[in-house]
């Protein structure tokens, strides 16, 4: 029987990337699956392929549901764990993926906006803290346990992207507080920061007049990191979920774990010369 049959998981932000790739490996494994996102077709799409990856591994009697909107309204919070009790009658994990990084420009003192900052702020902190709260009475009749989806750049510094680094670093710090609340009621929270990650959100925005990313980190992971030729792509993020998910990691409590292939060994990966063009270069100025 494998560890996560029969368990109920809800996997935010999940109808691409990460969450796409961590809900279908859960639901490989037998678990009941409630996939989520803003685009109702995207994630119809999102509930086929969950299906798909449980028929091959012959767990049929699986069940995945989704459950569509935004997930910053405390009313979409709500409707996603009332509907995955309804439909599953437990809750065993959450996966907090959602997040945004709304712009590459408004960064810097000139051009930062308190709209931008709190929109970030909003969808990467409050609602992950809100939907922990909103889920937490339900994992701990199960001692369940939560994973959120961090980054690397809660843990570095950047001339650019203030808003992005500090909501990331203000969620690592959300983990930790909320590990001493949780610990004693029997639920575990960890994170996890990835570095870049090859995903199709990424690849659609790099259609969107941003460059190729993929070949950019691509190119990067071959002459930085210390494990070249490979790079990060959403399945080398689920085995790490799996785990932290898992009983193996029953002792592993209030930790942010960075998976980035010891890339952030070789120094602050924003510093890379073809990062730093890709993402933290200032636009060029137009001359009147």
């Amino acid at each position: 029987m494998s560890t996560f049959e029969g368990k109920s998981v809800i996997v935010t932000g999940s109808s691409s990337g990460i969450g796409l790739a961590t809900a279908c490996m859960f639901a490989s494994k037998g678990s009941n699956v409630t996939v989520c996102g803003r685009d109702a077709q995207r994630l119809q799409d999102a509930v086929t392929a969950c299906e798909d990856a449980r028929n091959k591994a012959g767990h049929d009697n699986a069940k995945v549901i989704s459950v569509a909107g935004d997930i910053t309204d405390q009313a979409v919070i709500k409707d996603t764990v009332e509907k995955t009790l309804d439909a599953f009658g437990r809750l065993d994990i959450l996966v907090a993926n959602h997040g945004v990084l709304l712009s590459k420009t408004d960064s810097t003192l000139e051009t930062w906006s308190t709209d931008t900052f709190d929109k970030t702020m909003e969808c990467n902190v409050r609602s992950v803290v809100a939907l922990i709260k909103e889920a937490a009475p339900h994992l701990e009749i199960n001692r369940g346990n939560i994973i959120c989806i961090s980054s690397i750049a809660s843990q570095i510094v950047a001339q650019r992207q203030v808003n992005y680094l500090v909501s990331k670093a203000a969620l690592d710090h959300a983990v930790r507080c909320l590990a001493l609340q949780l610990g004693p009621k029997g639920v575990r929270i960890n994170a996890i920061n990835p570095t870049f990650v090859n995903n199709t959100r990424v690849m659609r925005d790099a259609a969107n007049k941003m460059k190729a990313i993929g070949d950019v980190m691509a190119a990067i992971y071959q002459q930085e990191a210390p494990l070249q030729g490979q790079t990060c792509g959403p399945e080398e993020l689920v085995e790490v979920i799996l785990f932290l998910a898992s009983n193996a990691a029953r002792f592993v409590h209030g930790q942010c774990i960075v998976v980035d292939g010891g890339l952030s060994l070789k120094g602050n990966p924003f510093n890379f010369p073809a990062v730093y063009k890709t993402f933290m270069q200032p636009p060029t100025q137009k001359t009147p």
